[in-house]
């Protein structure tokens, strides 16, 4: 059969986009100049793991040295990003020499890569040889009509492609039901089965590949692993099987098409303001909406669209060809009328003050681990406003087993609860826990006024503690956080808090962080309290490593405690007056003062608008009564007044 790859129309899919993505066609060009002088440097946009340091070879290349000790280079390498950066370059300038630096490179692996039983745990790994098989047809479709792709070559490179094929064919075991090694290779299979209408290895491809995804995504459509950055992989392989067989008039099961919706979804609810990936677990900062966008064309989702943007991206024109320029535009962008979401079944909440990019926005998670990928980060809060990053994931970093990976995947690399002095779920080496904690999901509730999320772990039972995080959101600038300890005896506890990109100053209990855009304050309330401001290693991309301020509160207790902290956000054009204390809780019918164990509340006031928050422990009413603070009453657990709440909005009973 007749068969269809990507982008039709290249001449003018290339002549577009350098008009219209002149940063990417640098970025392009850029590459492929490296690539000729046979120096790599793996940064495209999704990279799984880039590098920061560029590797040169004199003469022949070494497929498979591992430069600075680090096996995910040669993975990089043999992924072969290196080849689709070549074909996008000579479809931009026409210059041959990107054609021939190309048929150099993949005739001279194609000689010295052999696969062997040695080899596939490294240049023939299954994921890699999943990969290369997209970026070998990309490549091979971008260069047709070059020179350089000869029939001599293009023979070559067919019977290298049936060796793929045969070989992930038979690469089928539990491991890669549940991984996302099974998505990322059979993906590869299923290219090659309509590359050579082989309807065996289609077949084959598309069973494991909607096996795959029954296992591994859940009904929120968050793929199990807890990374946004390898949902976005796993999604990227599934959603272009979707592009290739509709291009291809195959028919696919409903059940995996629904499942790619969902994944679609999912990571719509999942982006910041901006359109990027938390670094949530083994992920990196990127701007992940060109994946959105492509869900939003081939489904026809304005919802999606709202999440991707108005405009397609440079990939989303080297997948479709200009063809589709108009199809997007004529989708209207549907926005709900909360902002705020969450992915239940994960564990993943998201706040946010509305839909545009300088929004407020909080994530919050309390859901399962997700694999070796996944991070202790339970009871996690990322913060961002104004387009800016306040409160940050500490990242991955690398996939070496060092202390500093080690470092960056425990409970004090986040933005979480310790109690003393120890970890709630246990990291012994790059992807094992010798101890998890298990997570208690909460209640979740979202209006037009306010948010209200939360979630505890069981992560120091073993110590007679049960850790919780309450979490209320007073539209648009306003995060209260109230951390709970269920405890019995004597314990330390400790918060700490790493900040993004800034300045942060301590005066007395409150941290003042400045951006570029936004600003911050964060209220620390209560007595005996200790504040130690330090210096954190973080990361926003593999291989890049950033120092940052972090802030740890620490108290001591004995029985029920808590910490209970007032984040204020706003502009940095504007400085914000804020102000924010504990007052007292009382009960309404008797009129007595309720313990700080039993109930809580805050007054803030920012730019002279007032807001109470009364926050409940546990059942402290037994008769008929309510529990009053600041002048208002009400019944309920958690209870929010605002000069256009006065009489209160209970967030929860």
């Amino acid at each position: 059969m007749a068969t269809h790859f990507w982008a039709e129309n290249l001449a003018e899919t290339a002549a577009y986009c350098k008009t219209a993505f002149p940063a990417d066609t640098a970025q392009v060009l850029k590459q492929a100049a490296l690539i000729c002088a046979q120096t790599f440097l793996f940064s495209d946009h999704w990279e799984m793991e880039r590098t920061q340091i560029p590797v040169h070879f004199e003469g022949e290349i070494d497929w498979a040295t591992i430069p600075a000790g680090d096996a995910e280079w040669l993975y990089a390498m043999n992924r072969h990003t290196s080849f689709v950066n070549l074909g996008k370059a000579y479809r931009f300038t026409g210059e041959e020499a990107y054609a021939e630096q190309f048929a150099k490179l993949i005739s001279g692996w194609i000689a010295r890569v052999p696969l062997t039983d040695k080899s596939c745990d490294s240049t023939w790994r299954s994921l890699e040889a999943g990969l290369r098989c997209e970026n070998w047809l990309r490549a091979v479709r971008l260069l047709e009509g070059s020179a350089a792709l000869t029939k001599e070559l293009r023979a070559q490179i067919d019977a290298s492609l049936l060796i793929h094929g045969a070989y992930l064919a038979k690469k089928n075991a539990g491991f890669h039901l549940l991984s996302n090694w099974g998505v990322l290779q059979d993906h590869g299979l299923f290219l090659l089965g309509v590359y050579f209408d082989d309807a065996q290895w289609r077949t084959l491809a598309i069973e494991r590949l909607t096996e795959n995804l029954r296992l591994q995504v859940m009904r929120d459509g968050t793929q199990w692993e807890q990374s946004p950055m390898y949902h976005c992989e796993v999604l990227h392989c599934v959603i272009d099987v979707l592009t290739i067989a509709r291009q291809n008039s195959i028919v696919l099961p409903e059940a995996f098409v629904q499942s790619v919706y969902a994944m679609c979804t999912a990571l719509a609810k999942w982006l910041t303001p901006t359109g990027r990936l938390v670094c949530q677990s083994d992920s990196d900062d990127t701007d992940a909406r060109d994946i959105v966008a492509q869900g939003a064309l081939l489904f026809e989702d304005g919802t999606l669209k709202a999440a991707a943007g108005e405009h397609l991206y440079s990939e989303n024109l080297w997948d479709f060809g200009t063809a589709v320029l108009p199809l997007y535009e004529a989708i209207s962008p549907a926005q709900p009328a909360i902002a705020s979401t969450q992915l239940p079944d994960s564990g993943n909440y998201m706040l946010r003050s509305g839909h545009d990019a300088d929004a407020s926005y909080l994530h919050f998670h309390c859901g399962c681990l997700g694999s070796g990928h996944g991070h202790a980060d339970l009871l996690h809060v990322d913060v961002s406003a104004f387009g800016e990053d306040i409160l940050i994931d500490s990242g991955r970093y690398t996939y070496v087993n060092t202390p500093l990976r080690r470092q960056l995947k425990l409970p004090a690399a986040h933005n979480t609860t310790r109690v003393d002095d120890t970890d709630f779920s246990v990291c012994v080496d790059s992807w094992g826990y010798s101890k998890l904690a298990q997570p208690l999901k909460g209640e979740a509730v979202y209006t037009e006024t306010a948010d209200y999320v939360s979630g505890m772990h069981l992560g120091y039972m073993d110590k007679g503690v049960l850790a919780g995080r309450k979490i209320i959101f007073v539209k648009p600038d306003i995060f209260i956080l109230m951390d709970e300890f269920y405890a019995q005896g004597t314990h330390s506890y400790e918060q700490n808090f790493h900040f993004g990109a800034g300045t942060v100053t301590i005066k007395e209990h409150t941290v003042q962080w400045n951006g570029k855009k936004a600003v911050a304050q964060m209220h620390f309330l209560g007595n005996d309290l200790t504040m130690t401001q330090t210096k954190a290693p973080y990361s926003r991309d593999y291989n890049a490593l950033s120092e940052g301020d972090a802030v740890k509160i620490c108290k001591q207790a004995n029985g029920f405690a808590s910490f209970c902290t007032v984040l204020a956000v706003g502009s940095a054009v504007k400085q914000a007056s804020v102000t924010a204390e504990l007052v007292p809780v009382t009960s309404f019918r008797l009129d007595k003062t309720i313990t700080a164990a039993d109930a809580q509340a805050v007054r803030i006031v920012k730019d002279g608008r007032e807001v109470t928050v009364i926050i409940s422990h546990g059942e402290v009413v037994s008769e008929v009564d309510m529990l009053c603070a600041n002048g208002h009453h009400g019944y309920g657990k958690v209870l929010l007044f605002t000069p256009e709440n006065p009489k209160g909005i209970c967030l929860a009973w």
